[in-house]
């Protein structure tokens, strides 16, 4: 695979904050922005109701009459609903940079220091578990370039402040692509 996904911590209070402005504004307004179904179409910019919060979300797939498949772009997550569970994305949460877009949150010093620290090593990469048909949880090990080596990446960027250290083995989080 030519992509890494890494979670940068520096993101997550952004995500955060989005999050509770898009659910405090349906909790509000959300009985006026019900999707007309005739409007689901791909690439329609929708808003999804996921347990207590809302999320941000792009239909990609019309499968029926009856349900859409949402790709949750701020999560790197895909999801089938029923077209009635789409509401209206207003205007200023659509505007708002996509965390995988080319105009991410991500610093510029984060995703070189990430591409030197991997370009042109090899490595192994164990599939522990597949999300869908879309994406895996890995781990990646990385051959050492020489026996002095010590720290691992993963090391390197939570002590440089770029990433956090967590014992799940999943958790929600920021994708971006380096």
């Amino acid at each position: 695979p030519s992509l890494i996904w890494i979670q940068l911590y520096h993101a997550r209070e952004d995500l955060e904050e989005l999050i509770d402005d898009l659910t405090r504004q349906m909790a509000r307004r959300g009985r006026g922005l019900i999707l007309n179904p005739d409007h689901a179409l791909p690439d329609a910019y929708v808003a999804v109701q996921e347990g207590r919060t809302w999320q941000r979300g792009v239909i990609i797939n019309l499968e029926g009459k009856d349900t859409v498949t949402v790709a949750l772009r701020d999560w790197g997550r895909v999801i089938r609903r029923p077209v009635t569970d789409m509401y209206i994305l207003e205007d200023r949460f659509r505007e708002l940079n996509w965390p995988d877009s080319a105009r991410s949150r991500w610093s510029r010093n984060s995703r070189a220091l990430t591409r030197l620290l991997l370009g042109r090593r090899e490595g192994w990469m164990q599939i522990l578990e597949s999300i869908e048909d879309y994406a895996a949880i890995i781990t990646l090990e990385l051959k050492r370039e020489s026996e002095d080596e010590t720290s691992s990446l993963k090391d390197l960027l939570i002590s440089m402040g770029c990433a956090l250290h967590t014992d799940a083995k999943a958790v929600p989080t920021i994708p971006g692509i380096l």
